[in-house]
């Protein structure tokens, strides 16, 4: 009896070996196939910030555009001679460029996938995790000026500048901008929208540093 019971639990014992290597071994083939499930993500979501980085860049360099411009009709507005000379063609030009304003809609398709299915899980830079979970608000904040401009130009703007449209006598149609830039309502507009555009570029940089800086770090994960 004694023999068969030492038989016994032996044979126990290399059953529950055998299961406990099994288990390490499924356990590392699942550890290992979710690493490569983590660096398909991480690239494609690599690929994806590359994409909205340079999509913001165009936007920051068109807003910067836009504040130059607002500069650069107050200075004509605050001098008469320098008023006088400029042509309508010239203030129609600098106008076009103050009234750039772009809403910055990145292509999130990637992200939103990876955090509504559960596979931002797979990413185990707890830092990554958390900066990638947090764009949308950063995109929020940056898209509040433009929000805002948007908004005043529809109610503020484009009233006043559409009783300055006259007939010329080749037939055209175009803003009479010497009547328009001399109106006070229109100053005021300058100056509004180049308070607002000063701190939309702010919040504009801020998220281009900090989409540039997750880009860095996934490019840190993925080349481990």
């Amino acid at each position: 009896m004694g023999k068969y019971f030492k038989y016994a639990i032996g044979e126990i014992l290399l059953v529950v070996i055998g299961i406990l290597i099994a288990l390490s071994i499924n356990t590392w083939n699942e550890n290992e196939k979710n690493k490569v499930l983590e660096q398909t993500l991480l690239t494609d979501l690599k690929i994806e910030l590359e994409s909205n980085i340079e999509n913001l860049e165009f936007i920051i360099n068109e807003h910067q555009k836009s504040l130059n411009a607002a500069f650069e009709i107050k200075l004509i507005i605050s001098d008469p001679n320098k008023f006088n000379i400029t042509t309508n063609k010239v203030l129609d030009s600098i106008q076009d460029l103050m009234n750039n304003n772009w809403t910055y809609n990145p292509k999130l398709g990637v992200l939103n996938s990876a955090i509504n299915s559960g596979k931002i899980d797979l990413i185990q830079n707890k830092n990554i995790k958390y900066r990638i979970s947090s764009i949308e608000d950063f995109i929020k904040d940056a898209n509040e000026s433009t929000y805002r401009i948007e908004s005043t130009r529809e109610s503020i703007y484009w009233p006043l500048s559409s009783k300055t449209v006259e007939l010329y006598d080749d037939n055209s149609i175009g803003l009479n901008n010497q009547k328009l830039f001399t109106n006070p309502q229109f100053l005021w507009w300058t100056k509004f929208l180049m308070l607002i555009r000063k701190e939309g570029l702010g919040q504009e940089n801020e998220l281009l540093n900090y989409l540039k800086d997750t880009r860095k770090l996934i490019d840190s994960e993925i080349k481990k």
